[in-house]
């Protein structure tokens, strides 16, 4: 297809219909003026508006999230208080809600088909330090609204599906690339979306830096520098795998338009050996568990390497609700008995050490071979079962061998 087929049927994909854009704004009016009644009535001082996606008309069809900030004028005035009489008061009304925390806490109101999040923050100025991270949205919000034009919003609609399809949109930890907001940023730096991709195409990590002014420096694979606040980087959460996927997308995206891009489909899994640690879910914040349960699998894949499995490569999945499993692809889940140890050379200090350490074991050798001495010895795991057991100790879960089919054994379909 030519580009400019694809790019046709890609708007066409991000375009809501008019009931969807008639119900997402009356529900937006809906929960800002029953959260502006409860904050009038309890005599908070604080200006209730909705922002992000929403409100800039840069929502993706099906997106049922809508974003109602309380921006409170008086910083002596606390979060949780607020928070609290929201609560009170929503409860009060039947509206099903529940508190949730990430770099500040917040909560969800279910109001029709849509999950509205209520966060509550701080007025600040242009230029003026922060005291929550949600503090510089509604100055996000001008920065963007004033720079994007029907078109740019398109695209940046285009560009969203775009990063959703080769999997790096979302900012959480789960992803851990490109946020809502990046993505309206790159739109409003470039002009389109083909330009951010051809500017994608060129990018090296470590080495791109962009800013629409000065800015701070940063140690990061992407850098873009926060218009509203140059000592932060938008691009924080943008990790290197997931800038260098956007990379490789956008070079081959150029070279061969599809639309497979924006709508990848499942291709057939080659079968090989794997294994899943799987764990029941706990009952804690999305970023809380895919933040520990990171950490864990990378702590299992270096233990696994060090009892001799090869991992071609390794994951995190979860439904978020009842599971949450540490997948790993590996050259063989069983290793014979014995290995082959490569100690130092024969001309090195180290070398009566290790033959020392040795000599009233049960090894083949000490030997030399060539400059180095060896030793033929037992393994201490040969399934990679009892490898995982030893490190994870007993615990709630759950060891599956070679039934695994999902996306770290599967052909990357968007790919052309």
């Amino acid at each position: 297809m030519k580009i400019e087929e694809v790019l046709q049927e890609a708007y066409r994909l991000t375009t809501p219909d008019r009931e969807e854009e008639k119900e997402l704004r009356e529900t937006a009016h809906l929960a800002k003026k029953l959260i502006r009644e409860i904050i009038e009535n309890n005599n908070i001082e604080a200006d209730v508006d909705v922002y992000g996606s929403a409100a800039r008309s840069t929502w993706l069809p099906g997106q049922r999230d809508i974003d109602v900030f309380v921006v409170i004028h008086n910083r002596d005035v606390k979060l949780e208080d607020v928070l609290k009489i929201l609560v009170k008061n929503l409860r009060e009304v039947g509206v099903p809600i529940s508190l949730r925390y990430a770099q500040h806490p917040y909560l969800t109101a279910r109001i029709g088909r849509y999950e509205v999040d209520v966060v509550p923050c701080y007025k600040i100025a242009m230029g003026e330090r922060p005291l929550t991270a949600a503090d510089r949205t509604p100055l996000h919000h001008q920065f963007l609204i004033e720079r994007l034009n029907e078109e740019m919003k398109r695209d940046v609609r285009v560009l969203k599906l775009f990063l959703r399809g080769v999997g790096v949109y979302g900012a959480e930890i789960k992803i851990e690339g490109f946020s809502g907001y990046l993505t309206e940023l790159l739109v409003a730096y470039y002009g389109s979306f083909l330009n951010v991709l051809r500017a994608a195409a060129n990018w090296r990590p470590f080495k791109t830096y962009i800013t629409f002014g000065d800015g701070a420096k940063f140690r990061a694979p992407l850098v873009f520098i926060d218009p509203v606040d140059p000592s932060r980087n938008a691009a924080a959460a943008v990790s290197l795998t997931s800038m260098s996927t956007f990379i490789l997308a956008s070079r081959r995206f150029l070279k061969r338009p599809s639309i497979s891009y924006f709508t990848p489909s499942t291709k057939s899994a080659l079968m090989l050996n794997t294994v899943e640690v799987v764990f029941t879910y706990p009952q804690e914040p999305p970023e809380v568990v895919w933040g520990r349960f990171k950490k864990r699998g990378r702590s299992l894949y270096k233990w696994l390497r060090d009892c001799g499995f090869k991992v071609y490569r390794w994951g995190v999945e979860s439904d978020d609700e009842t599971y949450v499993a540490l997948v790993y692809v590996v050259e063989s889940v069983e290793l014979p008995p014995y290995i082959l140890h490569r100690g130092p050379p024969v001309y090195d200090e180290a070398v009566d050490v290790f033959v020392e350490k040795y000599l009233g074991e049960d090894v083949v050798g000490p030997f030399v071979q060539g400059s180095r001495v060896y030793i033929i010895k037992r393994r201490k795991y040969t399934h990679i079962s009892e490898c995982i057991e030893k490190h994870l100790g007993r615990g709630d879960y759950r060891i599956e061998l070679n039934k695994y089919r999902g996306p770290l054994v599967q052909k990357n379909s968007w790919i052309t």
